[in-house]
């Protein structure tokens, strides 16, 4: 081989060099990227369910205290059919 065959090899093999690290830094940012994509997928998912929790105790309450009021208003109608039974 002569220099000039020496020096086109040798240029072939750092070219080759840097496609093969492009390459590789390429995929490194597309695989942090994808991780920062389903990072940011999982708050917002995180986020909807606590709201949805939060409306979800929010309606428990509120039929607990329907529940209550409407054993307080079957309460009361009972004390007075038994005092309507007792005036008899």
């Amino acid at each position: 081989m002569n220099a000039d065959h020496k020096q086109m090899f040798s240029f072939l093999i750092q070219f080759l060099q840097l496609v093969v690290l492009v390459i590789a830094v390429a995929g490194l940012f597309l695989t942090v990227g994808r991780k920062d994509a389903t990072l940011l997928n999982n708050v917002n998912e995180i986020s909807d369910l606590r709201s949805i929790s939060s409306d979800l105790v929010k309606a428990s309450i509120e039929s607990t205290t329907t529940n209550r009021e409407q054993d307080r208003r079957l309460t009361e109608l009972r004390s007075r059919i038994d005092r309507l039974e007792i005036g008899r």
